[in-house]
C-alpha cells in the first residue's frame, strides 16, 4: 500500500479528505490547505515500497505545495490498459513503466512530451536515456544478471554462456513475453555475432538446445525465489531485485554481472496527456531526475542513475553496471516493441514447445 501519512482519525477530518482527493488540492501528508495532489503509476511491491520511501516520501517532506502518490501496478502492460480506459478523463499524471511499453502510449498520445526548459534535469540524462521524440526520458536502468544457489554451485557462472553448462532440470528462465526472455534473445545473439534486428534464427535454435536444462520457463512468484530456495541452480534476471533478494536471502543467492554482454531495461517517467496538475507533475518529474533522487533510489533498490552527475558509494558501485559499461549491448527498445509478438511465437514454436 501507498504511504501516506495519517491525518487522523476524526469523522470529520476523514470526510475532508475523501473530498479533497477528489478535487485534486490539499493533498494528504501537507499543512498547506491549497496543496495539489498528483498519482504517480508505477510497479507494485517492492518498487512502489523502495520508490516511495527513497524518492517520494522525500519530495513531500521537501515542500508543501506539492503532494505525491504512488499508485501500483503489477507490470507495464496493466499500467498501459489502465492509461487506455480513463484517456478522456486520467486519474494519474505520471506513470514509470518499460521503455517499449510507453513508445506504445506514447503513439497512442497518451503522453505529453516534456522539455528540458520544463524539466531542467531532463539535460543531465545521459543519451542512452533521452528521448529521440521528446517523451519522457528514463528515470531507471535495470540489467539482465546471471543468477545462481551458492550452495549448489561450487564454481560460480560468469556469463551468459555459462547457462548452457548447467545439469539437466536446474535452470530458471521468463520465458517471453517476458522482456527478461527477449533480452536473454538479444545477449545470446550478441554471443553468437548476429544482429538480432537481421535475424534471430541462429539464437532461437541456441536456445533450444537449453531448453532441456530449464525446469521452468514461468518462475513462480519470481525468479529469485527458486534459485533462493535451490528448487533451480541457476537463473536469469533483473539486477536490481537480484541483488536485494540476495542480501535478504543472507547470500543464499549469488548474482554475476555477465562477462560476455550486459542487456539494459529502461524504465521511463512519462507525462500523462490531459493531467489537469501537468505543472505539478513535471516539478516532481525533475525532482525524480535529480542527483538526489538518482542516488538515494540507487542505493535503495540497486537502480542505475541515468543521470551523468550521480554519485554512488563504491559498495552501492561495485553492484550495479555502468552506463558508459563498453560491454553494454546495444537493445534498441523502440523497434523491438514492434517484434515483441513474433519473438514471443518463435519461443512458443521452437525452444518451449521444441
Amino acid at each position: 500500500m501507498s504511504k501516506k501519512t495519517a491525518l487522523g482519525v476524526s469523522a470529520v477530518m476523514i470526510s475532508a479528505l475523501a473530498l479533497t482527493a477528489c478535487s485534486g488540492s490539499g493533498g494528504s501528508g501537507s499543512a498547506n490547505p491549497d496543496a495539489v495532489e498528483i498519482n504517480v503509476l508505477g510497479y507494485a511491491a517492492l518498487f512502489e515500497d523502495q520508490y516511495t520511501a527513497a524518492v517520494i516520501d522525500e519530495f513531500n517532506a521537501s515542500q508543501d505545495d506539492i503532494v505525491v502518490n504512488f499508485v501500483p501496478a503489477q507490470h507495464s502492460a496493466e499500467m498501459l490498459g489502465k492509461l487506455r480506459s480513463e484517456s478522456a478523463s486520467p486519474t494519474v499524471d505520471l506513470a514509470i513503466m518499460d521503455a517499449s511499453v510507453a513508445h506504445t502510449g506514447n503513439q497512442e498520445g497518451l503522453f505529453s512530451k516534456v522539455s528540458a526548459d520544463e524539466v531542467p534535469n531532463i539535460a543531465n540524462v545521459v543519451e542512452l536515456g533521452q528521448s529521440a521524440d521528446g517523451f519522457g526520458p528514463a528515470v531507471t536502468f535495470d540489467n539482465l544478471v546471471v543468477l545462481y544457489n551458492t550452495a549448489e554451485v561450487k564454481n560460480p557462472p560468469k556469463g551468459i554462456e555459462d547457462l548452457w553448462d548447467a545439469p539437466e532440470n536446474s535452470v530458471s528462465i521468463p520465458a517471453p513475453p517476458d522482456i527478461q526472455g527477449h533480452t536473454l534473445t538479444i545477449l545470446t545473439a550478441n554471443n553468437l555475432g548476429d544482429d538480432y534486428q537481421e535475424s534471430i534464427e541462429p539464437a532461437i535454435e541456441k536456445l533450444s538446445e537449453l531448453a532441456p536444462l530449464v525446469n521452468t520457463w514461468e518462475p513462480v512468484p519470481d525468479v529469485y525465489q527458486p534459485v533462493i530456495s535451490g528448487t533451480s541452480q541457476y537463473g536469469v534476471g533483473w539486477n536490481a531485485r537480484a541483488q536485494y533478494f540476495a542480501d535478504d536471502s543472507d547470500g543464499a543467492m549469488g548474482v554475476v554481472q555477465p562477462d560476455d554482454g550486459i542487456g539494459f531495461q529502461i524504465n521511463t517517467i512519462n507525462l500523462v496527456e490531459g493531467s489537469e496538475k501537468a505543472d505539478a507533475a513535471r516539478e516532481f518529474m525533475d525532482y525524480a531526475l535529480s542527483k538526489e533522487a538518482q542516488e538515494s533510489f540507487a542505493e535503495a533498490l540497486f537502480y542505475a542513475p541515468v543521470v551523468s552527475d550521480a554519485e554512488l558509494p563504491e559498495e552501492i558501485t561495485d553492484r550495479v553496471a555502468d552506463s558508459a559499461d563498453p560491454n553494454i549491448v546495444d537493445i534498441d527498445w523502440i523497434w523491438l516493441a514492434d517484434e515483441r509478438d513474433a519473438w514471443t511465437e518463435q519461443w512458443r514454436r521452437n525452444v518451449i514447445g521444441g
